[in-house]
């Protein structure tokens, strides 16, 4: 497709993303039959979302360039964290405050982080994200409370902060083959290096990204369910 069209089916997507997200963010809030909770619960989402595009705006917070051309992200953390507050509804909401700001980041950015200035690059595999975080954290939130421990919240948040750095290098790759397939592989003996590079950077990143999910969401959720469980969706 040439860019006429992508710009199309992007704005199409985008437009079909925000309604569908919104219909599912009205519904978690009209089965709620306690105002008093409803409006705890609308609070502690607008924080969330307000972190998420705080971290997104101000330099070097949720973006940490580690070359001219290549950033990490800690958008992921408040995203995790939501998504085991709210379970997969409001997972999915803040997964695609993710993949929004990402897009909006990557509108002013060059190099690599160029290739998410397109809404369907940029937003899927954050919705993605977002959604199974909800579900995976329901799971262990109806397990018994000896099983439902900072280790296995650390297992889950390290392995969805996994899967989610593999969602977005498949959608990166789908759209972008030859670019992709060219900072990964090396087809010539000069592009050993840069390969190389390229693949030693992207799994510190990754690994960086699993430990800090690791380390902070855990604990955060455990003080979160002990001082205000009301906030948890059942």
């Amino acid at each position: 497709m040439d860019d006429k069209t992508y710009a199309i089916v992007g704005v199409a997507f985008l437009s079909v993303a925000i309604l569908a997200t919104l219909l599912v963010f009205q519904h978690a809030y009209g089965v709620e039959k306690d105002p008093r909770k409803t409006i705890r619960r609308m609070t502690a989402d607008a924080m969330i979302m307000a972190i998420i595009m705080l971290m997104t705006f101000v330099p070097n917070l949720g973006y940490l360039a580690v070359t001219p051309f290549i950033s990490f992200t800690l958008l992921h953390l408040p995203v995790l964290l939501g998504a085991a507050i709210g379970g997969w509804k409001r997972g999915l909401l803040f997964g695609f405050i993710f993949g929004v700001s990402s897009y909006v980041n990557a509108l002013s950015s060059a190099g690599f982080n160029l290739l998410f200035a397109h809404p369907l690059v940029a937003i899927p595999p954050r919705m993605a994200f977002g959604l199974l975080a909800g579900i995976v954290f329901s799971l262990i939130g109806k397990l018994s409370k000896k099983k439902r421990n900072v280790l296995y919240l650390g297992l889950a948040a390290a392995g969805l902060t996994m899967l989610h750095t593999v969602m977005v290098f498949a959608d990166l790759y789908a759209f972008y083959p030859e670019t992709i397939g060219g900072l990964l592989t090396s087809g010539t003996p000069a592009a050993t290096g840069t390969a190389l590079t390229f693949t030693v950077l992207i799994l510190i990143g990754m690994a960086g990204e699993m430990g800090l999910a690791a380390f902070i969401i855990p604990p955060l959720v455990v003080a979160l369910r002990k001082a205000v469980p009301s906030l948890f969706q059942k």
